[in-house]
């Protein structure tokens, strides 16, 4: 017992020990932001002057747009992100298993110059970007953007050269480039009141993929119809399905494949309508096409249509009808039967009480039965003449 008493003093005393180191290691100081370009912040910070140096330290580093931690040896970091909604920044320092308290810097957002910012990939060479000008967004708004060539390192920034307008307004933008890298950024700048101001994005193409919609090709051969369409101009093949719907007649299939070419039955009493759309895959990114329009294939059977129609309807007015006549007739098909215990009970209580059951026996209902009565003139007898 007295054994057990040591061991959990001892390990009491290490956890105080071990709390009072973590919460002596001081934290950093100085935390500060720069803009090292158009689309990146450069963030720095110190430690204390009472900092032992010759500890081998790292910082622990997270932010409000990215969710995993990051690790830093030096006491700089630049991030490039984008400030829709503002941005937080912490740092903490961490030395072997101690730990100090995070320090944070907030970016407030910026003032909105544009909203909705959307890009979509729809070409293995062209982006297609577009946004809604705010209240106070002013006319001389520009859109540039950039890209990534290496962790560190991003390419020459390029404006916008082919905008889209809206009553005047830049409201779009068509990219073209090699966007098969993992990240673009975008800025939108303006000048409002005198002063510039800047809205910064991040995009990752092969999460925005939207190809336009395949265009279905229907032949005939033999008794089958032969559906083909083209893959979308963007990354492998194998990196889309296809949904496919179709009808025939009244009925409707579907069906998903990931080749461009598809075989079904043909039956020339009906009318077929194909439509189809293309799914990017979740291994190769995210996004889909439009729903392709319908085409038409096949006449339909005006027999085949009428039997269709003609029969339901036939059925439904036959139960209507059957149900009707049921509700009139029931008391004559299925008449009102006493039960025989309560003739039992009668029986029993007769000889108590003068009562008759002739009541709760079943009396069958009286039918009218029409007679016809007429009335015969009487023979008229012959007269007696008296002789004379």
């Amino acid at each position: 017992m007295y054994n057990c008493w040591k061991v959990f003093v001892f390990h009491f005393l290490v956890l105080i020990v071990a709390t009072q180191t973590e919460a002596e290691l001081p934290s950093p100081i100085r935390l500060t932001s720069t803009w090292k370009n158009e689309f990146c912040l450069e963030f720095s910070w110190r430690l204390p002057e009472s900092f032992d140096e010759n500890l081998d330290c790292k910082y622990k580093i997270k932010t409000s747009q990215v969710s995993i931690t990051r690790s830093s040896k030096t006491t700089l970091f630049q991030e490039c992100d984008s400030l829709e909604g503002g941005l937080n920044f912490s740092v903490q320092t961490e030395c072997n298993n101690s730990k100090s308290q995070p320090v944070v810097h907030t970016i407030a957002a910026p003032r909105e110059l544009v909203k909705d910012f959307h890009c979509f990939y729809y070409s293995s060479n062209a982006l297609n970007c577009s946004w809604l000008p705010t209240n106070q967004s002013p006319e001389d708004i520009n859109l540039y953007y950039a890209y990534p060539e290496s962790e560190i390192h991003l390419s020459n920034t390029s404006e916008c050269r082919s905008y889209l307008r809206n009553a005047g307004r830049k409201t779009g933008c068509l990219i073209r480039g090699d966007f098969s890298k993992l990240k673009v950024y975008f800025q939108v700048n303006g000048t409002v009141n005198g002063s510039s101001l800047r809205n910064t994005f991040k995009v990752i193409p092969k999460d925005n993929v939207k190809p336009p919609a395949p265009k279905v090709k229907i032949t005939e051969k033999e008794n089958n119809l032969n559906l083909s369409w083209n893959h979308p101009n963007i990354s492998h093949p194998h990196c889309w399905d296809y949904m496919l719907n179709y009808s025939r007649c009244q009925e409707s299939l579907s069906k998903t494949t990931k080749s461009n070419s598809e075989t079904i039955p043909y039956d020339p009493r009906c009318k077929y309508r194909v439509r189809i759309k293309a799914v990017y895959t979740s291994y190769c990114g995210k996004g889909e096409s439009d729903w392709s329009g319908v085409e038409i294939y096949g006449e339909e059977d005006w027999l085949i249509t009428v039997i269709s129609i003609v029969i339901p309807a036939s059925l439904f007015l036959f139960v209507i009808l059957f149900l009707c006549c049921f509700m009139k007739h029931k008391e004559k098909l299925f008449p009102k039967i006493p039960q025989p215990s309560m003739i039992y009970k009668d029986t029993l209580n007769s000889n108590k009480e003068e009562k008759t059951f002739i009541g709760d026996l079943y009396v069958p209902v009286e039918e009218d039965v029409e007679c016809k009565f007429s009335l015969e003139n009487e023979p008229q007898l012959p007269m007696m003449q008296p002789d004379c």
